[in-house]
């Protein structure tokens, strides 16, 4: 969310141009539906937004978009887990968005899901899942989720 308030930095950085604060509602509705995680939202229109201001005001530099993706709880039961459709729709609105910033002539030269395998969060250890595969982490049997299956069609698809 654009803060106008906040003054221009002197030297442009990751931490000091952002112009932004963190906002999950306005006016006391929710931004998009949120995830397991408190800070996690689904707001697709905020990449696109993201990405044109990143091209416009830094000379539409090379973009790589390295973990995109939201979780679901940790003791989530195996078959619940598997059937993540608002993943899928997660997915789908993001990458609606990231296919529109690049038509309007955003560099962006990749982009990755997070994440493949069901982990150990760095800060959320095995209270959340946020990938696109299964894993039981007793056994380490891995099984793919309907959105593992949706990406698969996704690649494959002929233009």
């Amino acid at each position: 969310m654009y803060d106008p308030h906040n003054q221009k930095p002197k030297v442009p950085g990751y931490q000091s141009d952002w112009n932004a604060g963190f906002a999950y509602a306005k006016n006391g509705v929710p931004v998009g539906p949120r995830a397991y995680s408190y800070w996690l939202y689904n707001v697709p229109w905020g990449l696109y937004k993201s990405i044109m201001y990143i091209k416009e005001h830094y000379k539409n530099p090379t973009m790589f978009l390295s973990e995109n993706g939201m979780d679901d709880p940790g003791n989530v039961t195996f078959s619940k887990g598997l059937h993540d459709t608002a993943r899928i729709n997660y997915y789908k609105g993001y990458l609606t968005q990231l296919e529109k910033a690049i038509d309007d002539g955003a560099n962006v030269f990749g982009y990755h899901a997070w994440s493949l395998l069901d982990n150990f969060e760095w800060r959320l250890g095995y209270t959340s899942r946020f990938g696109i595969v299964y894993v039981d982490f007793k056994t380490l049997k891995r099984t793919p989720k309907m959105s593992a299956y949706w990406f698969e069609q996704l690649l494959t698809k002929k233009k």
